[in-house]
């Protein structure tokens, strides 16, 4: 019958031991997600939408880990249920799991936005090079409308600043000045039409959106979900008070044996 009681004290000793140990894994998974997300997130660029691009990605790929290290912290709750230490830090972050769990959640409309953000920038930059190609085309075409002669065109055009402005081949400069003229008119034209016209008929990526949507939805749907569950569902206070008098109906019986 000792020998019936100090096996119950070591099988006890070795799930308080083991319980010590889940606890320090979890906190070294917690560290080594924060270091990656810090990482990310260092320097902060709160307007570059492709900043928090990277954010949410990281979030998302390293997220498991706080997931993982909570499901650590409560089983050592149900190896060690005594350690009021160890409720405690399983209560505080299950309380932090729920706001783990809003911001997953959040992740999804972030990610729009953010690709939104990066749509808006591309097509802004898109619009800025039409207006500097329209703006080129102007100046060009003042140029060549001006000009009375071949020499006086490619003095005209060698004092924009305009790289490779105008043609001075052979056959260009055998041609009548005012069919050259028109010629560089017209070509003038068509490139200002295509300019207009890209713009205008240029679709709006709607894939582009459906594309990152569904990149994140799943992930931090499951996460959302993994964190509100292990947050909401870890047995109360009348779980513990069960595991506490189990433990208690134990530790009396090791006391008869002796």
């Amino acid at each position: 019958m000792a020998s019936s009681a100090s096996a119950l004290r070591d099988e006890q000793g070795l799930r308080v031991d083991l319980a010590l140990r889940l606890w320090y894994a979890a906190l070294a998974l917690l560290v080594v997600f924060a270091a990656t997300v810090l990482n990310a997130a260092l320097p902060l660029r709160l307007l570059d939408p492709r900043w928090l691009q990277g954010l949410i990605q990281a979030l998302l790929s390293q997220g498991f880990l706080p997931l993982i290290a909570l499901v650590l912290l409560q089983l050592a709750v149900v190896l060690n249920p005594k350690s009021s230490r160890l409720r405690r830090r399983r209560d505080r972050f299950c309380r932090f799991a729920l706001v783990a769990a809003l911001g997953f959640a959040l992740l999804i409309p972030l990610q729009l936005a953010s690709s939104w953000g990066s749509l808006n920038q591309m097509s802004s930059g898109q619009s800025q090079q039409r207006l500097q190609g329209l703006a080129v085309i102007g100046q060009l075409r003042q140029a060549i409308s001006t000009a009375s002669s071949h020499q006086d065109l490619a003095s005209r055009l060698a004092s924009l600043p305009i790289p490779q402005s105008g043609s001075t081949s052979p056959a260009d400069l055998a041609l009548p000045f005012p069919q050259r003229q028109r010629n560089l008119l017209e070509g003038l034209a068509r490139s200002e039409r295509q300019l207009t016209s890209a713009a205008s008929t240029a679709p709006f990526p709607w894939p582009v959106l459906v594309e990152a949507a569904l990149r994140v939805i799943p992930t931090a749907l499951a996460l959302a979900g993994g964190f509100a569950a292990l947050a909401l569902g870890h047995g109360g206070r009348q779980g513990l008070e069960e595991e506490e008098a189990y433990f208690e109906v134990l530790g009396r019986d090791g006391g008869d044996l002796r």
